[in-house]
């Protein structure tokens, strides 16, 4: 990702914001205090703002039928870490991931001009980090559908992210009778990790049939990751292990499809799977794509599609909605949960302007009509999988 200088004298408004909003601590379920302290400056933004019924800070200016919604989140995990700029860069818990991208979408939506009929809609979500993502569900159920989405994730200033892969959350149990040390049954955490050992045989033996120069390759593969390993003995007489295991998956492989493949891995234990979301794209061809491509080149960049191995609201929004749809934010995903998580305040401000000239054409292109819905059954995300 290239790096641009600050313009000379420039107020850094979405710095400001920024900063403002990472001083505010709103661990996911706990986002009350960010949420109303957004609404305020967005009202004050010229914005008609509230807090929705999944506590999510939602603000919208413009009048019309047609919508176009920014949809980022206000919540964070965990870690506490001192809010500070320092060489040109803003340290915080979720100043990458993601209030950055979330104050640009404010500033930017404000800036923006809208044609007659579209209305402007910037929606910081609740609970995105943990498995409800409370604030997506609600606007899924309570919401219309927009005309168009884009998702407020990092991407880069100079990036725009096209999709995620899905994810399973998957909890291994084994309980057995007590045997001495020395003798030959395996124990209940051996057992454990014997799963663990066969499901990474099972996913080596996936990722051996997806050729090695597909371009984004890691977003086509099955990732497993142990997460924990824990064991105990009770009365002396029973012990018993657990393995829980996070998953990504590619388009290629439904949630349902790893789930009944895995539960032939099982041997004596018993499996919880918990599914967060399939994975989800969408064609780099889309109007709304060559969009950010051009505010992008306009701004001396030069545009980089991406894939990501996470998940985002997105992989909820996208099949539910089946509208035109591209995840942006400023921010190096690779910061993201970290204990260096920061972001450079020049990037903030290119992404501002940026997003703000992608509105605009996006808006107008939302006047006009609506443009073709990505494709985004299993099948067809398949039949994708080496097009980008």
């Amino acid at each position: 990702m290239t790096r641009l200088p600050a313009p000379d004298g420039q107020c850094l408004p979405t710095a400001k914001l920024l900063e403002g909003l990472v001083r505010i601590p709103s661990l996911s379920g706990d986002e009350a205090a960010a949420a109303g302290w957004l609404v305020e400056q967005m009202a004050e933004l010229g914005y008609r703002a509230s807090v929705d019924g999944a506590g999510s800070a939602i603000g919208t200016r413009g009048e019309g039928p047609l919508e176009l919604l920014l949809l980022g989140h206000i919540d964070t995990v965990p870690g506490e870490l001192p809010v500070r700029i320092e060489n040109g860069a803003l340290y915080g818990r979720g100043a990458v991931d993601a209030k950055g991208p979330l104050a640009t979408f404010v500033i930017a939506g404000a800036r923006a001009t809208l044609p007659k009929g579209v209305r402007l809609t910037v929606a910081g979500a609740s609970g995105e980090e943990s498995i409800s993502s409370a604030g997506a569900h609600w606007l899924i159920d309570n919401h219309p559908a927009p005309a168009a989405v884009i998702i407020g994730e990092p991407s880069g200033w100079d990036g725009v992210v096209l999709g995620y892969k899905g994810s399973v959350a998957l909890t291994y149990e084994v309980k057995q009778s007590v045997s001495h040390s020395a003798g030959p049954e395996p124990t209940a955490a051996e057992l454990a990790v014997g799963f663990w050992n066969r499901l990474e045989k099972w996913a080596e033996e996936f990722n051996e049939l997806v050729p090695v120069d597909v371009p984004g390759r890691a977003f086509h593969t099955v990732d497993p990751t142990l997460i924990a390993v824990a064991s105990s003995t009770k009365d002396g007489l029973q012990s018993s292990a657990t393995a829980q295991v996070g998953l990504r998956l590619p388009p290629a492989l439904a949630p349902d499809a790893a789930i009944e493949q895995i539960e032939q891995l099982l041997g004596s234990g018993k499996l919880e799977a918990r599914v967060n979301a399939p994975a989800f794209r969408v064609d780099k061809r889309l109007p709304i794509v060559a969009a950010f491509n051009a505010a992008i080149r306009a701004a001396g960049g030069s545009p980089h599609l991406k894939l990501k191995t996470g998940t985002s609201d997105m992989n909820l929004v996208g099949p539910a909605w089946r509208c035109p749809i591209v995840a942006y934010g400023p921010g190096d995903s690779s910061l993201d949960h970290t204990p260096n998580e920061h972001v450079p305040l020049a990037d903030l401000e290119h992404a501002t302007s940026i997003l703000s000239a992608a509105i605009e054409r996006i808006a107008k292109r939302v006047a006009a009509g609506p443009e073709p819905i990505q494709r985004s059954t299993q099948s067809e995300l398949s039949e994708q999988g080496a097009k980008l």
